[in-house]
């Protein structure tokens, strides 16, 4: 147990590897070298990332008082233990140490409902590290979260978390070390180099299907980009991304016509390039005339947590919490608004919600308008499963819904100021110059506004004057975007 605690006393050197450096070296390279040598950019953490980490912390918490991690005279249990070398160092969740064999496991807590490929080399690096130190290491895993737990008042950490056979992920671990050591050197000898970033680069090292230019990396070495470039395409896969970038090809209109894409992947890039108006005005007629009234415009935000905040909601689970809804009666009628907003962090903000809506619809249901109808569809149909008493509202509301982003996602509509996008972000401003703009609100996009209302409606670390300001900001978005709705229905409306 003491050679366990010394190994965290040994000297440090000037720069260690860890384990957060190592994968985000894996993942993009260049924005770990930035991170090193440029600070000062990566000061600022995003609201998302402080949201994640937060969360993070609170798994974490909530899994150590796991019965298995209670210590016993057969193990020691230590939590957060960091293992280091003169060059490497790695803080690993859960240490698990056998007194007959001073053998330990390593235990690695995610806030995921499965074990990924990443996690396979977050722990490999832990292994590596504590060997290097001078521990035996016996069995790896990766503690994940049971996405079939539902939320029951005190949380039964027992139930939440998963610890299966396929969590134990010791072979697999085993099966990367030799990979995991080379690339650990690599990103140390990385640091030295004297980087040149290029896009291709750039793609071949992220893992993730989709590109996009968010990141630091690419903020700053390649801050001339068009603004819509092959990394939009939909869906693009890695091997085609980096043959056009091969090319030299990186706006999005110097891609050939000869080059091979998907039926929709040709589509969408037939509608970026396009630089004449085409409106299918019969056919958008044709699905006019058989919208009944009363319209409704729907909308809703909504809250994800790994932990189930309220009763009835399982892990990771989007969680209604407001609904914005705008309804025209007849022809000619001036829109009339309803909202809900859960301001005081009940038990059950979805049930309220579902209450307050189907009020707001009792006068009846012609079609309900939404922009992406999986989103709302898959909201309605949980909350049809968990209320059942509200089940044949919510599947009413389903039968009668209507995607109006398909009037622009399947090229009934074509502008070439859309730049191939159906995002209502686009859509709007074109067809509606003069509405209100999104960048004029204090939220303007649904992350923002679902963790700015968890924090609003459950900490109570703010003020109320910082809470009454979130829920008046989240108010103005939520009806924007069904506003929004109904002012481009009005402009295909007046197309017949």
């Amino acid at each position: 147990m003491k050679q366990i605690k010394n190994m965290q006393a040994i000297q440090k050197m000037a720069y260690q590897l860890s384990k957060t450096d190592f994968i985000k070296y894996l993942q993009c390279p260049q924005e770990f070298w930035l991170k090193h040598h440029k600070p000062e950019l990566f000061e600022k953490p995003s609201l998302m990332l402080d949201h994640l980490f937060r969360q993070g912390n609170e798994v974490q918490k909530l899994a150590r008082q796991l019965k298995r991690f209670q210590t016993s005279e057969n193990i020691l249990v230590d939590a957060e233990l960091t293992f280091q070398t003169a060059e490497f160092k790695a803080r690993v969740d859960i240490v698990v140490t056998h007194a007959d064999t001073a053998i330990i496991d390593i235990y690695e807590i995610k806030s995921s409902s499965s074990v990924k490929p990443e996690h396979i080399d977050d722990v490999a690096f832990q292994k590596m590290v504590a060997e290097k130190s001078g521990a035996s290491v016996g069995r790896c895993y990766v503690i994940t979260i049971n996405n079939d737990y539902v939320g029951n008042g005190e949380v039964d950490a027992e139930q939440l978390f998963t610890i299966s056979d396929e969590n134990d992920i010791t072979e697999k671990v085993a099966a990367v070390m030799e990979s995991t050591e080379r690339s650990a050197k690599d990103a140390v000898s990385y640091l030295q180099s004297e980087i040149e970033p290029s896009l291709v680069e750039y793609a071949k090292s992220k893992h993730e299907r989709k590109h996009e230019f968010e990141c630091v990396m690419v903020r700053n070495f390649f801050p001339e980009l068009p603004a819509y470039t092959v990394f939009h395409v939909p869906r693009i896969h890695k091997p085609k991304l980096i043959a056009l970038l091969e090319m030299g090809i990186i706006n999005l209109n110097d891609i050939p016509d000869t080059f091979e894409l998907s039926e929709k992947q040709r589509e969408y890039l037939a509608a970026a390039k396009s630089t004449e108006l085409d409106i299918k005005r019969e056919e958008i007629k044709e699905r006019v005339d058989t919208w009944e009234y009363p319209l409704h415009f729907l909308d809703y935000e909504t809250f994800q947590y790994a932990i189930p905040q309220f009763d009835g909601v399982k892990p990771f689970q989007q969680m209604c919490f407001q609904y914005s809804l705008h309804t025209i009666d007849a022809p000619g009628a001036e829109p009339r608004h309803s909202k809900f907003l859960a301001k005081d962090g009940e038990q059950n903000p979805p049930l309220k919600l579902a209450e307050h809506m189907r009020k707001a619809m009792q006068s009846g249901i012609g079609n309900v308008f939404v922009w992406y109808e999986p989103f709302e569809k898959g909201r309605n149909s949980e909350m049809a499963e968990m209320f059942p008493e509200h089940a044949d509202f919510f599947n009413e509301v389903n039968a009668k819904t209507v995607d109006l982003m398909k009037i622009f996602s399947e090229r009934l509509y074509i502008d070439p100021k859309f730049k191939g996008s159906s995002s209502i972000k686009k859509v709007l401003p074109v067809l509606c110059p003069d509405f209100a703009k999104y960048s004029d609100l204090g939220i303007s996009e649904g992350l923002t506004a679902s963790i700015s209302w968890y924090r609003a409606a459950k900490w109570d670390t703010l003020s109320e004057d910082e809470r009454t300001h979130i829920f008046a900001d989240l108010e103005k978005y939520c009806a924007l975007d069904t506003l929004a709705m109904v002012e481009i229905y009005r402009v295909l409306a007046a197309l017949s």
